[in-house]
């Protein structure tokens, strides 16, 4: 693979220096290599270029350099180390100053990942098209744009989710790659490929299955077996079992469902007297450019298809040649070459041990069922963190995606990728708009040109869509449908109370019967020899599914601990948040996230609260903890309501406060405070910064969007 060139499409020779990131960062102007400067300077550069033609902030450029680790003259650097590469890049490159940072200008053809993008565009509409081979050699050129993994060499949370992005777009180009050769007889060629992709990304339930279908369509069905086996072993590994997709192409293997095969070309017509005889079997097609290894696996947005009766890729645009045995997730989107590149998804993969929620589930199903062409149906998911709420959305959605065939969309307004800040209306716009099909080439820059083009794109079409993460409603207006036939479940740790039309479920702990459940579906039922051990880690665990799934990996890995020793350690406030944080996986740091978005004053009520007795806490308590008037106190009680840190009890003034955001509250008091607080016997003097000192407003300190004052208990549990 030439390192040296950069393949561009038709018409679109790059104009100035060409930039590549597909790879270790390089800056070329012609035939001479350009260096870009030392180690933060690149960072910065990178940066630059992930978010080319948008403006940076400085903070985010900060980050970029530092992590969290940032000087007192992290800003003057920044802008010294611009200033160093305006001098360093030829003079046809732009960096423009624009409050509040700096934007890169390039044009098209100078960055290679935008180039990528275009011929990813291409190839789907080709294939959209009817046109397979034209979509296969763009494929193949997009991929050829790769020098290993995207920013390779560079390190940190803002340049390390831009590359991981990249490379998950690369792996998505390579499964386009392998369906499309699947479907035109290539299986053979594609074999070799295919077990090298296996062996970089062995958790790749979708690569696996591919790799099975292959095999067993050049008589290998031994060794497709095999690779199930060797699959499932490395799920095992990890306390899960092979998926649906995986479990159900065994089956068919195992039958030698006929189905698998590609269907026998039509035999030539016999020639007649006259010309024009029909199109033949033709020659063998020659095995095109295989998929690259070493690309970086997806995020776990497998979709349940089934690749033997037509390989999906995550976008499910395939040209699909069977007419017959396609399983009930694929048919909407492959029955006729009319419906192909229609249907478009991203939701996460559905838990295959997905427990309770019984009511909440059919209410959802219910609503979906009911969706009607006069208007758009909203839901909204709310509950303290770790209650299990996306959990729920997508595995309503992915039991509702008949009744959506246009598209089943998941748009996370924590962050479009791992590590990254929320997105801007701009950025979320273009991720809707990329998944339900749009070429990229044909997303506006304009802010509201790119509105008109999402309303369009969605007007008179049935989808799906979570909102996943909202933090309140003036994020989630721009981004709703304005026609009906949809359906939108939005997720949020707060109450959302202005959205109008929207149907409310509020999402609490799982009931005991339930968590023991889970549990037993996560570390197998012939563990749970007491059932009241069983019991007692579930409350531990505040019933909370996150917390409950984060504990059972736990016992998964350590076989000779019991259930006993484990709710022993978790009683421990000081060491309970620490034993619910597994690799990125935290109860603590969804509640440290609701916390920072409160007020001061709910902030101080929060930590005083920690004191409280279990049971009921009214409102008199709670200001002679904090040190306030009984009014104070009750706004900030409603305010933890609302922010899903505290439980309004049925009775009128009464409270509760869950176990585990009491143990973050003695964690955080331990460290930091908000302020001192006007009861200085029962909170001591704040010894450290706020949490807030120094950053953004974070957005639960803004002003509420709808205007709306806090409601007393009455007034919500009337709403309710």
């Amino acid at each position: 693979m030439p390192q040296h060139e950069l393949p561009k499409p038709d018409h679109e020779a790059a104009h100035g220096p060409v930039f590549k990131v597909l790879g270790p960062l390089e800056v070329w102007d012609g035939d001479r290599r350009v260096n870009p400067g030392g180690v933060r300077q690149r960072h910065v550069l990178a940066t630059l270029l992930i978010y080319a033609d948008r403006v940076v902030p400085v903070n985010r450029l900060i980050r970029a350099v530092w992590d969290e680790e940032a000087p007192d003259t992290a800003g003057n650097q920044v802008r010294k180390m611009i200033w160093n590469l305006r001098r360093r890049l030829p003079g046809s490159v732009r960096i423009l100053t624009e409050a509040p940072g700096y934007r890169l200008v390039l044009s098209e053809g100078q960055l290679d990942a935008r180039t990528f993008e275009t011929l990813l565009g291409r190839a789907g509409t080709a294939v959209t098209e009817g046109r397979a081979e034209e979509a296969v050699e763009h494929l193949s050129r997009a991929l050829k744009l790769w020098r290993g993994r995207a920013l390779s060499g560079l390190s940190g949370a803002v340049v390390g989710s831009g590359g991981r992005d990249l490379d998950e777009r690369r792996l998505i180009a390579t499964e386009r790659l392998v369906d499309l050769r699947l479907l035109n007889g290539e299986a053979r060629a594609l074999v070799p490929d295919l077990y090298s992709l296996v062996n970089a990304h062995p958790l790749h339930e979708g690569l696996r299955e591919r790799l099975m279908l292959a095999l067993y369509r050049i008589g290998r069905r031994a060794d497709a077996l095999q690779v199930m086996a060797q699959g499932r072993a490395e799920l095992v590994e990890l306390g899960i079992e092979p998926g649906t997709g995986l479990s159900r192409l065994q089956e068919r293997i195992l039958r030698d469902d006929p189905g698998l095969m590609l269907p026998e070309p039509e035999p030539e017509p016999v020639a007649g007297p006259g010309p024009g005889p029909g199109p033949g079997p033709g020659p063998e097609p020659e095995a095109g450019p295989g998929p690259v290894p070493g690309t970086a696996p997806q995020s776990g947005d497998e979709p349940d298809c089934d690749p033997a009766a037509a390989p999906v890729p995550a976008s499910a645009w395939t040209v699909d040649g069977t007419t017959g045995n396609v399983s009930p997730a694929a048919e909407a989107t492959v029955a006729t070459a009319a419906d192909r590149g229609r249907d478009h998804g991203s939701l996460p993969y559905d838990l295959k041990d997905f427990t309770g929620r019984r009511r909440e589930l059919d209410a959802l199903l219910a609503l979906g069922a009911a969706v009607t062409d006069r208007a758009p149906t909203i839901v909204t998911l709310t509950g303290m963190p770790g209650v299990g709420k996306t959990a729920l959305a997508v595995h309503a959605a992915h039991r509702l995606s008949a009744a959506f065939p246009d598209g089943r969309l998941h748009l996370d307004l924590q962050g479009l990728t791992p590590h990254s800040g929320p997105p801007t209306l701009a950025e979320a716009l273009r991720h809707l708009l990329l998944t339900l099909g749009t070429p990229a080439g044909d997303v506006p820059d304009d802010l509201d040109a790119r509105l008109i083009a999402w309303r369009r794109a969605v007007a008179g079409r049935r989808v799906l869509m979570i909102l996943d993460g909202v933090v309140d409603t003036a994020t989630v207006r721009p981004l709703l449908p304005g026609t009906g036939g949809c359906l939108v479940v939005v997720t949020s740790r707060t109450v959302i109370g202005n959205l109008d039309g929207a149907v409310p479920i509020h999402l609490g702990p799982l009931s005991e019967e339930e968590a023991v459940g889970l549990l037993g579906s996560i570390i197998g039922t012939h563990r749970i020899g007491d059932a009241g051990e069983a019991r007692d880690l579930a409350a531990v665990c505040g019933r909370l599914p996150l917390a409950l799934r984060i504990m059972g990996a736990r016992l998964n890995s350590r076989r000779a601990w019991s259930l006993a020793q484990a709710v022993r350690r978790l009683r421990r406030h000081d060491l309970r948040l620490r034993e619910l944080t597994l690799a990125d996986r935290s109860v603590a740091t969804g509640i440290g996230q609701c916390y920072r978005g409160l007020s001061p004053a709910q902030q101080r009520m929060l930590l005083a609260l920690r004191a409280a007795p279990s049971g009921s806490i009214d409102e008199r308590t709670a200001a002679r903890l904090a040190g306030v008037s009984a009014a104070e106190a009750e706004d900030a009680l409603e305010g933890l309501v609302d922010a899903c840190l505290l439980q309004s009890l049925p009775q009128p003034g009464g409270y509760a406060l869950p176990e585990l955001v009491r143990s973050f509250a003695v964690q955080e008091s331990a460290t930091s405070r908000p302020g001192p607080t006007p009861a200085q016997t029962q909170l001591p003097p704040r010894t450290g910064p706020r949490p807030t000192e120094g950053r953004a407003t974070p957005p639960g300190n803004r002003p509420r969007p709808d205007g709306a004052r806090r409601r007393g208990p009455a007034a919500r549990r009337s709403a309710a």
